[in-house]
């Protein structure tokens, strides 16, 4: 089997870390897996020309040359399936299916919600999330099969377009393997706390959608005691601007920012308690992360993942997006015990969302659409 993956570029997103995830199963499961991107960008694409046989850069200058270089690429490695992300990405992929020779399916995943909180500010974001949800509505009854990350992403895609009903599903996100959450389980957090301020974390790229800015004033809310610092992991085009904020209230000395990581589990293996400021999401990989080393979690209630995955409020704590009193109440709460989970039992609902069951069900659409009577990635048939 010999799956080719289509992305605009590797930024240190949860898309691309997904991507690597899943084709890094695939491949142990015999399968070639090849990535084709728009753009040479990215904070993981040393580690996807690692994880993939071959990585092709398809343009670096006009978006017009995409599609032929795709066509060709499609054609000359004859690939028995496609997956694609991003609607314009799956658009163009299908166009270049098209214009090619090779009938191979197209899978598409859906990472993110199509909620009106998925739009960027002003009118010229309001004018695109439109136009994206037009395109949605024309990609989606033109692929072979549509994977969401989340119930609630596969509820509005089949109310976006009832006709991808049949064909659309979720398949949660491939967190950590069996073996990386055998080792978590075997090591348990202790109820009692180490000595010191409490630790405070944030992991995701620096943008408008994962709240920051919001994690930022909520701090500026919180009282000296007990002690408290906050370490934000990650970069992207809001880091000046969130800088700027941490100063104007006065946090410097209890915020940092330390950039892009290549060892989120030794930041959340470290963390007191996890924080997920988010506007929106699709799933929430980072907080499944950071259940999985036992820390406390804090999510904002946006669509869509963060429910799902915390059960309602169950077993984190879901405050109102955008709302720093809330959020800040959230903190203090955790820190006075007055909201508080037993480690096991956030790392055991983590072991929910194993590599090796996202894999599978990946098999299992794999092999729906594979025309040949040979079960090649030995998924159940479905």
């Amino acid at each position: 089997m010999k799956i080719l993956f289509v992305l605009p570029r590797m930024v240190g997103g949860g898309v691309e870390r997904v991507t690597l995830n899943l084709a890094t199963a695939l491949r142990q499961r015999g399968a070639e897996c090849r990535l084709a991107l728009r753009r040479a960008e990215g904070e993981m694409l040393a580690e996807a020309q690692q994880v993939f046989a071959s990585v092709d850069i398809l343009t670096d200058v006009s978006l017009w040359q995409f599609i032929p270089r795709l066509t060709a690429l499609i054609d000359t490695a004859q690939p028995t399936h496609i997956i694609t992300a991003f609607t314009d990405i799956g658009l163009l992929t299908w166009i270049a299916r098209r214009r090619g020779k090779a009938k191979v399916p197209i899978i598409h995943g859906i990472h993110n919600t199509h909620a009106f909180a998925n739009r960027r500010p002003g009118m010229i974001g309001l004018l695109r999330y439109l136009l994206n949800r037009q395109l949605d509505r024309l990609l989606y009854p033109r692929v072979d099969a549509i994977v969401c990350v989340s119930k609630g992403i596969e509820a509005e895609v089949k109310a976006c377009c009832p006709s991808a009903a049949s064909y659309t599903r979720t398949i949660y996100n491939p967190v950590a393997t069996k073996v990386q959450i055998a080792h978590c389980l075997q090591n348990p957090r202790q109820r009692e706390r180490h000595a010191g301020p409490w630790r405070i974390v944030g992991l995701g790229r620096l943008t408008e959608q994962k709240g920051f800015d919001v994690l930022i004033k909520a701090a500026g809310l919180l009282p000296a005691s007990p002690p408290w610092q906050i370490d934000i992991y990650g970069d992207g085009p809001l880091r000046a601007v969130l800088q700027q904020s941490i100063q104007r209230h006065g946090l410097q000395d209890r915020i940092t920012l330390h950039g892009y990581t290549t060892d989120p589990a030794s930041a959340l293996d470290h963390a007191d308690v996890f924080v997920l400021p988010s506007r929106h999401e699709g799933f929430g990989l980072v907080l499944v992360e950071a259940m999985l080393h036992g820390a406390q979690v804090i999510a904002t209630d946006c669509p869509q993942g963060p429910r799902e995955i915390l059960q309602s409020g169950r077993i984190g704590q879901l405050v109102p997006v955008e709302n720093t009193r809330a959020l800040a109440e959230a903190l203090q709460g955790t820190m006075r015990r007055k909201f508080w989970i037993d480690s096991a039992e956030l790392q055991n609902r983590a072991s929910c969302f194993s590599t090796e069951e996202s894999t599978e069900q990946w098999a299992n659409v794999l092999n729906e659409l594979n025309h040949s009577p040979k079960n090649l990635l030995g998924g159940r048939q479905l």
